[in-house]
Parts: C-alpha cells; structure tokens; sequence
C-alpha cells in the first residue's frame, strides 16, 4: 500500500507543500523479509525508514514510531492511514488509506482553503485495494523471497493477484490491480460453470 502511494503522496506535495506540512510516521514493515526484516530495535527501525526515504525519494520529514508502534496504535493501527491534522491538534480529516488519493486531495484542498472544522473521513477501499495488489509484488521482492513464501503459504489468492498483476507491469497500479484481481475470478467463475455442465450430462 505504502509504495502504491508513493507517486500521488509526490504529486499532492507539489500541490500543496507549500501550504500543508507533510509528514510520514514509519510504523513497521507490513511485509518482512530478509532484507527488511521486522525491527526489533531502534537502530534497526530507522535504518528501514531512511530505506525507505531515500528509496521512494521521500523530500519531506519520515518521523519514526517506537518499536512498540505507540503512536500507530493510538491513532488507528491501520496499515497505511492518512490524517490530515489542524495546527491547534485536531484530527481533520482521516483516509483509511493514503493511496485512495483522491478523497486526501479533497480534504487537502479544503484544508488549503481555509475550511474550518472537521473535513470527515473516507473508508474507501476497493480502489486503495487495487493499487495496493497492482505493487505488491515489487513491493514483496523488494523484502526479499521469505515475504514472497509467506504471502504464498498464508494467502495464496494474494500472492496470485499480486503476480498475475506484476505481469501487467507497465500498466499503472489500479489498472495492473483490476487485471491481478479479474483473471483469478474469471478462471474460478468459468471452472464452476464448467463443473456445472458436467454435472447436468
């Protein structure tokens, strides 16, 4: 999800950064491997988050949790939220997920604008979902071949999106998503309709 929203994190930066201050707060690696494997200490936690920085070319502050994550489970311990908070404290506005950029643009904006008081919140995800399944599978090579085991043994309907979605690489993530999650879904649908025929001859 994170490196799904990589690209429209930049572009809002540029649109409003120099209105909004952005802020990243590293939490913990959704996906381990042996390459970034689950920190364990604090020395280890920010070597991921400066990784991560300078891999995604991050040009804004990435704060650090403690490796208890007590900031992430105070504030919701979604995988990949995006809050947009006012100066005096208050929550303005959360995302479920920071790669459904579009409603995050929109409370952006109105931030911006000078919208007092609360913006809401948007709990979309079937977008999010997508774009997520279209990088997953760079984003499980990158941790290293353990997280791509693990997603295979512990989902494998993921893993199969993920890699059937990888193989649509030049597409764009929703699109790369839509056809990882489809074809799965197609096969299963015209293998019941086949088992179905046979059953009435």
């Amino acid at each position: 999800m994170t490196a799904s929203a990589g690209p429209a994190l930049q572009q809002l930066y540029d649109e409003f950064g120099d209105r909004v201050r952005f802020l990243t707060l590293y939490v913990r690696e959704a996906h381990p491997g042996d390459r970034y494997v689950q920190p364990g200490d604090m020395a280890t936690k920010i070597a991921h988050a400066r990784a991560y920085a300078e891999r995604d070319g991050i040009r804004w502050p990435v704060a650090v949790d403690d490796v208890d994550g007590t900031l992430h489970r105070r504030l919701d311990d979604k995988p990949d939220a995006a809050y947009l908070i006012g100066a005096d404290g208050s929550v303005l506005f959360r995302g479920l997920w920071a790669n459904e950029h579009e409603h995050l643009r929109a409370a952006l904006q109105a931030a911006a604008d000078g919208h007092p008081g609360p913006i809401g919140q948007s709990e979309a995800k079937g977008r999010a979902l997508l774009r997520g399944t279209g990088m997953m599978w760079q984003t499980l090579s990158a941790a290293g071949p353990v997280a791509l085991r693990d997603v295979a043994r512990q989902a494998p309907p993921m893993w199969l999106s993920a890699r059937l979605a990888h193989l649509a690489h030049p597409l764009p993530p929703l699109a790369r998503g839509a056809i990882g999650t489809a074809l799965p879904m197609v096969a299963m649908m015209g293998g019941a309709l086949a088992w179905r025929r046979r059953r009435r001859t």
